[in-house]
């Protein structure tokens, strides 16, 4: 009796009506959040209150639902694991100390993603591509910091206030890896004291940077999205040759043919 009411509660939970209903609530939540940072007086913010109590309820009703009928398989799954913590966080009683765990409530925004099958790949990318980006990005610093001992060097008694030191030479490179005000806010003004190598010199930064490591993030995401993809599609035509085997067997054992189709 108790597995017959889990499967139909899995059936329920699984189901696309039920995910557009929760869809809509983290939705609507996110929104609710978000008219909370306005002034709407003592009236406004105890309606909102309760709304976002009514929200509440409806997360963590979804979340039993959802660890009585998938069991362990729950705490398998981390998406389920990033909703299940998400959901712990708003139920922390805003008072005293913990009053600024509220503002971790509109980390429910963030249950959007596992929602959206596009979102999730996209996330579920990111994650698998950061050991290739950490790679890029610890090169990506070592350039920079070279450049940047260097260019203070260089530049520091011409213009202390970008190079005056070598955090400052490390933030107005990163200005210019950015390419935000880079030659009329920054590079001109060396040009005209020092000559026009100053030009060709951040040109070099930029490509080494901007057109190259810049790029190269976005090969490697790119890269892990399409791996993904690909796992994804083997994965679906691995359970349907698994489906069919299942067919083909249970056809055999009734004696009746069984035809796969294409």
């Amino acid at each position: 009796m108790t597995e017959n009411v889990r499967a139909r509660i899995r059936v329920l939970v699984e189901s696309e009506r039920f995910n557009n209903i929760v869809f809509v609530a983290i939705l609507a939540s996110s929104i609710a959040i978000g008219f909370e940072t306005y002034e709407w007086g003592p009236r406004g913010d105890t309606f909102l209150q309760r709304i976002d109590g009514l929200f509440l309820t409806v997360f963590v009703l979804e979340i039993l639902l959802r660890i009585y009928a998938m069991g362990r398989d729950f705490f398998r799954d981390p998406w389920c694991v990033f909703d299940f913590l998400v959901v712990g966080i708003a139920l922390i009683p805003a008072r005293d100390f913990f009053a600024v765990f509220r503002v971790f409530r509109v980390l429910r925004a963030f249950r959007l993603v596992s929602r959206i099958p596009e979102l999730k790949l996209v996330a579920e990318s990111l994650i698998f591509s950061v050991r290739g980006l950490s790679a890029v990005a610890t090169l990506l610093f070592v350039v920079t910091y070279v450049f940047a001992v260097l260019s203070t060097a260089l530049f520091q008694s011409v213009s202390p206030e970008y190079f005056g030191s070598l955090g400052r030479s490390l933030y107005s490179l990163f200005q210019v890896m950015t390419l935000e005000s880079w030659s009329n806010g920054i590079v001109r003004d060396l040009i005209n004291e020092k000559g026009w190598w100053v030009a060709v010199y951040f040109v070099i930064f930029i490509f080494m940077t901007t057109f190259t490591f810049l790029n190269m993030f976005v090969a490697i995401f790119t890269n892990t999205v399409v791996a993904l993809e690909a796992d994804s599609e083997e994965g679906v035509n691995t359970e349907l040759r698994r489906i069919h085997a299942k067919m083909d067997l249970l056809m055999a054992t009734l004696g009746v043919e069984y035809e796969e189709e294409e």
